[in-house]
């Protein structure tokens, strides 16, 4: 979910001295963390952690990409694209039967574009931050998954945004997440590029630009296809409560349905070996 107002009056930084990573590597989802912390506690949506980051357990499945925006070296926003798999998508918490109807319609894995934020310091450049980050995304998903629905909650007065820059349309809402209103929308990767290919309004013409640049010197990608260091991980995942309700769930599980537990143990085991 979005935890900034993207509409907000920007003139101050031009977009050329924004650059963005691409990365699952630890040292980039680690800004990122601590960026969206900082941007949840904001808003309200989580009490402040000792840590200082924000752990979801869906930010572990595989293909899960992390985007991190720099000025001069500092990280100053943050966004995923978070993969469907085995821990769900952040938004299934309000809008399950929707993303359940993408699911079965599409057959296909769907990525989430969420835990957006900016750092409060570059608040008056959010827009062109956010516009950057988004075609970072676009631009690995145009290679990646093109025709992959993506899903993104977001407050309800920032839909006239969204459908402006990613042309997106409206699924459901508004509805409480993280204890805020908001309304769930849907765009992709082909039908986003097709949308700002349209240049009718200047954010339509800024975002074609990006996304049709030969070799951008803004865009790095940095993924390393490798784990995350799970002393790194265990900790986050400890404070966040995420291994409590894991274990919570295989004891229910060992004790109503202990031959579902044996099965699923196993398939884990062979996955694990092939």
């Amino acid at each position: 979910m979005t935890t900034t107002a993207p509409h907000r009056t920007d003139a101050a930084l031009s977009v050329d001295e924004i650059d963005v990573t691409a990365s699952d590597r630890v040292e980039d989802i680690d800004e990122a963390l601590m960026v969206v912390h900082e941007g949840f506690v904001e808003a309200g949506y989580l009490a402040p952690k000792p840590s200082g980051r924000r752990m979801h357990a869906a930010y572990l499945n595989p293909g899960t990409i992390f985007f991190v925006a720099r000025i001069d070296g500092e990280t100053v926003g943050t966004c995923a694209l978070i993969a469907d798999g085995p821990f769900g998508l952040p938004s299934d918490r309000a809008f399950a039967e929707e993303n359940d109807a993408l699911r079965e319609a599409t057959r296909g894995t769907i990525y989430e574009a969420g835990s957006l934020a900016v750092r409060s310091e570059y608040r008056r450049s959010t827009r062109r931050i956010v516009m950057r980050l988004f075609a970072a995304m676009t631009r690995v998903a145009l290679v990646e998954f093109p025709e992959a629905p993506v899903p993104l909650a977001v407050t309800p007065e920032n839909r006239r945004f969204y459908a402006a820059m990613a042309g997106t349309i409206e699924l459901a809402g508004p509805r409480p997440l993280y204890g805020a209103p908001a309304v769930l929308l849907q765009t992709g990767a082909t039908a986003l590029a097709a949308h700002c290919a349209l240049r009718t309004t200047p954010t339509q013409r800024a975002m074609d630009g990006l996304l049709t640049e030969m070799s951008p010197s803004w865009f790095t990608d940095r993924r390393s296809h490798l784990p995350l260091p799970s002393g790194w991980l265990n900790t986050l995942l400890d404070e966040q409560g995420v291994t409590d309700q894991l274990a919570a769930q295989l004891r229910l599980l060992a004790e109503t349905y202990p031959d579902v537990l044996s099965r699923i143990l196993a398939a884990a085991r062979s996955r694990a070996a092939a």
